[in-house]
Order: structure tokens, then C-alpha cells, then sequence
């Protein structure tokens, strides 16, 4: 209500309120996320199902959620870089399309000989194209919030995204299972989620503009309630501030925190299914649930992380603690959480801890991105890429190490490390501040 009060003193009494365009954006923002998460957890959740007719083992599972990951990282900061110099519309329908290509071609894999080096170097094939589309993902919405949502609105925007990203994680199992079993086989399941993304992008395309100005249902109110609050963002986004980005001691300390994030949780995303059924053992049903049920928590966590990170800037106006507050204390319930399920055999409380952490993990989320966006700015897609590419590259480490330990029999050790990582994150967190974006140090290396 202040933000309108404001703006009506500034363009008149009795003008129209904002419209609320910003949230149609941010609604296909949202449906972006769940179906990228279908996509990439989807295929976790169907690796239990053709590990063994493709003759696949640990080792491979880890090997291809790792190649996945390393192209993710390779390619998250070219397309922030793209997406910041020329737009999201493109990156986002390039990311939608290409990653369901991708992912429909893994049933090419049944039609090989079980075993063969060939269904491996397709399947690396694959997995390394999906991660270079779905690198674009991220970093894109990243500077779409930036563009077109209010500096207050923010934290609440990436919240939504992140989560429907684990609405997303958390549906992926819940459908696929079934469908597996109810065609009797993997491979036509992941190709009709996979349709999903093309739908998504027919739609976007002729829809979305890259600037409020150029969506006629945008009145000037919106506008300006967008603009409110940060730099004006007129003319040619100049050069990558690289030089201002390596003196940035909350950017290194973003993407370090992030990449702690990155290897803990991703451990939910790509080995858990098979943790959960040959460490565990545990039959499908009850594998599926324990899968699942973090995913929904995060559902809350995300938005919650939000929500509580920008009410705490409203009221207090301190955007340095508001982010960081709730960045650090996410990670610390996160490691003691994951820590605690090697004391539990029973499933109900090992669901009880796993679900705990990730809602540590995602109630860190939000702050994260929004981070990125308040330190980066005009340069958010950049930014938010080299945090994504950090948490990118220390998870196909993890996808590698805990792949190995588990292939070896270790289920213990897998746990020690993520629980030393997130306590890690939560002291990477307290040297972000996000009160000081990269246009306010180029200012200060500048000669007065």
C-alpha cells in the first residue's frame, strides 16, 4: 500500500491502481519451474526403473546425474550473460523445448543391447544436453523477477518459483510410478511428461515480452510500482562488471554458500530414489512417498524463506540481515537434520528427518536468488549463473563421491559429508550482504 500511495503521489490523485501483469509473469514463471523439475527429477525417478534392464549399475547412475550437472554448470553463466544482454524470452522457450527433446530421446536407450557401451554414450549424450538447456532455466527467471518484479516483492517471487520447482520434484515420482506401472514399462511415461515443456513453450512465446513497457496490459502505475527502488535500468546494460563481481565479497560468499546447497541437495534430486531402495530397502510404494515427501515440504519452505525474508526488510528496512538471517539458519537445521537420519532405521522417522532437511535446504532458496538479484541487478542473470554453476559443479561431485560410496556399500559416509557441507553454507552465509550490488562498488573503484 505504500508503494501505490507513492506512486499515486507522483502521477496524481485518482489514477488507476497497478495492474497486475507482474504476477501473470510470474505465473508462467512458476509453470516453467514445475516442469523443469518433472524433467530433471523425473528422470532420477525412472533411473530405478531401467538401472536394471539397461544394465546400469551405482556408478553409472552417479556418472550420468554428474555429466548432467557439469553441463548444467558449464552453461549457466553464457546463458545469464545472453539473457541479460538480449532478453529471457528466447533462453526460457530454448530451455523448454530443448530440455523435452532431450528427455523424450532417453527411450531411444530400450531399444539398444543391455549392457552395450552404446546405451552409456547415449545416455551421457543426453543427460549433457539436457544440462545445457536447462542452464538457461534458472539464471533467465532469475533476471525475468528482476525486470519485472519491486524490490520487496522479490524475495516472495523467487520463493514462488523455488516453490514450484519442488511442486514439481515432489509430482514427478507420484505420476511416473504409476505410469511405469500402469504402461509396464519406462520409456513412453518420460515421453509424455516431456510434452509437458513443449506445451509450456507454445503458449510463452507469442505471449511474453522482455520489457514491461512493450506489454500493452502494463499501465504506467505497474510500471513505475516495478521500477521503484533500485537503479534505473534505461539505455545499454554495459559490459559484465567481471572486476566489480571479483571484489564483491557477497558475491563469492553467495556462490559459495549456494554451492554447499548445491552438493546437499542435490543428493535429493538425483541419488535418493536409489539410496532409499538398496540402502534402505525399501520397496517402491514406500520409496516413492519417502521421495516425494521432501519435495512437498520444500513446497512451504520456499515460500516461507521468502515471505519471512522480505517482511523482515519491510520492517526493519535492513536487506543485509533480512537475506542473510534466513540463508544461514535454513543450512544449520539442514545439517543437523540430515546428520540425525543415521540414527533412524524406522521409515516414518527417516521420513520425518529427510523431509526436515530439504525443508532447511529450500527455506534458504528464495534468499538466495533474491540475493542475486539485489546484488546484481542489470547483471542478475550473470550473477544468479555463477551461483547456479558453483552449486552445478559441487553437485556432480557429490553425484560422483556418493554414487561410488554407494556402489561400495558405504551409506554412512555419504551422510557425514552433506551434514559437514550445509554447516559450511550457514557460515558462508554471514559474509553475504545483499545491501551492496555491484553498481556500488564500480562506483567506488571509480576516481573521485
Amino acid at each position: 500500500m505504500r508503494q501505490f500511495d507513492a506512486i499515486e503521489t507522483e502521477i496524481g490523485p485518482g489514477s488507476p491502481r497497478p495492474t497486475n501483469v507482474r504476477f501473470q509473469v510470474l505465473a508462467s514463471a512458476c509453470v516453467l519451474a514445475v516442469l523443469t523439475y518433472i524433467l530433471r527429477v523425473g528422470f532420477a525417478t525412472a533411473s530405478a526403473e531401467f538401472r536394471g534392464p539397461l544394465g546400469l549399475d551405482e556408478s553409472d547412475i552417479g556418472t550420468l546425474m554428474a555429466t548432467f550437472l557439469i553441463a548444467y554448470g558449464l552453461f549457466e553463466v553464457p546463458w545469464g550473460i545472453f539473457g541479460d544482454k538480449h532478453g529471457v524470452r528466447k533462453p526460457l522457450t530454448s530451455v523448454a523445448v530443448g530440455g523435452s527433446l532431450a528427455t523424450a530421446a532417453v527411450a531411444l536407450a530400450a531399444s539398444l543391447p543391455k549392457g552395450s557401451l552404446a546405451i552409456m554414450g547415449l545416455l551421457v549424450t543426453l543427460r549433457f544436453a539436457f544440462g545445457m538447456f536447462q542452464a538457461g532455466t534458472f539464471p533467465s527467471l532469475s533476471r525475468m523477477m528482476a525486470d519485472w518484479m519491486p524490490t520487496t516483492e522479490r524475495g516472495f517471487a523467487q520463493g514462488l518459483i523455488w516453490m514450484s520447482s519442488r511442486l514439481g520434484g515432489m509430482l514427478a515420482p507420484l505420476m511416473l510410478v504409476p505410469l511405469f506401472a500402469w504402461f509396464g514399462h519406462w520409456p513412453a511415461p518420460l515421453v509424455l511428461v516431456a510434452a509437458m515443456g513443449l506445451g509450456w513453450a507454445g503458449l510463452f512465446v507469442p505471449w511474453y515480452r522482455d520489457n514491461p513497457e512493450h506489454m500493452r496490459d502494463v499501465n504506467q502505475a505497474e510500471r513505475k510500482l516495478i521500477l521503484g527502488g533500485r537503479a534505473g535500468r534505461g539505455g545499454d546494460i554495459g559490459a559484465t562488471p567481471w572486476r566489480a563481481m571479483a571484489r564483491s565479497k557477497s558475491a563469492w560468499a553467495l556462490c559459495i554458500a549456494y554451492g554447499t546447497l548445491g552438493y546437499s541437495g542435490n543428493f535429493f534430486l538425483t541419488l535418493l530414489p536409489t539410496y532409499l531402495r538398496t540402502h534402505r530397502g525399501l520397496d517402491a510404494d514406500t520409496a516413492k512417498w519417502l521421495h516425494a515427501l521432501p519435495f512437498a515440504c520444500g513446497v512451504f519452505a520456499c515460500v516461507l524463506g521468502g515471505l519471512i525474508s522480505d517482511l523482515i526488510i519491510r520492517r526493519t528496512g535492513n536487506r543485509r540481515w533480512g537475506r542473510r538471517l534466513i540463508g544461514a539458519s535454513g543450512l544449520a537445521v539442514a545439517s543437523l537434520a540430515v546428520l540425525a537420519t543415521l540414527r533412524v532405521s524406522d521409515p516414518f522417522w527417516l521420513a520425518v528427518l529427510l523431509c526436515l532437511t530439504f525443508a532447511g535446504n529450500d527455506f534458504a532458496m528464495a534468499p538466495a536468488w533474491a540475493t542475486a538479484a539485489d546484488i546484481g541487478e542489470r547483471h542478475a542473470g550473470t550473477l544468479a549463473g555463477m551461483m547456479n554453476m558453483t552449486a552445478s559443479f559441487t553437485g556432480a561431485s557429490m553425484a560422483i563421491i556418493t554414487g561410488r560410496l554407494l556402489k561400495a556399500g558405504d551409506g554412512t559416509t555419504p551422510f557425514l559429508i552433506f551434514s559437514a557441507v550445509y554447516a559450511a553454507g550457514a557460515l558462508a552465509w554471514l559474509f553475504v550482504d545483499a545491501s551492496r550490488p555491484l553498481a556500488m562498488i564500480e562506483d567506488e573503484s571509480l576516481p573521485a
